[in-house]
């Protein structure tokens, strides 16, 4: 039920009286608050994604000779860790080759 009254003092355009509406004005600043935080979290991903980007390419970059023009193949692994993983992709494809004979 909306209160009408003369005086305004205390009371919002709808009527309720003023200690009503804070609280609202209160979820709305916490949530805002919490969108503030969340867009923050995600420019900090960003830039720490666009940081390891920038390192990749300049990896690419780095790896392309004057001479040839082309790039190399650039790996983030290790070159004993891959060559195990060759071997080890080689050994099953072989296994599998041998079964089937």
């Amino acid at each position: 039920m909306e209160v009408k009254s003369m005086s305004t003092k205390g009371k919002t355009r709808n009527g309720k009286a003023e200690h009503l509406a804070r609280p609202r004005k209160t979820e709305s600043l916490e949530r805002l608050r919490g969108r503030v935080e969340a867009a923050a979290d995600e420019i900090v991903r960003l830039r720490s994604e666009n940081a390891r980007m920038s390192s990749n390419i300049a990896k690419l970059r780095s790896s392309v000779t004057k001479t040839s023009k082309k790039p190399g193949i650039v790996f983030d692994e290790r070159p004993d860790v891959l060559r195990a993983k060759v071997r080890g992709f080689i050994d099953t494809i072989d296994e599998y080759l041998q079964t089937e004979n």
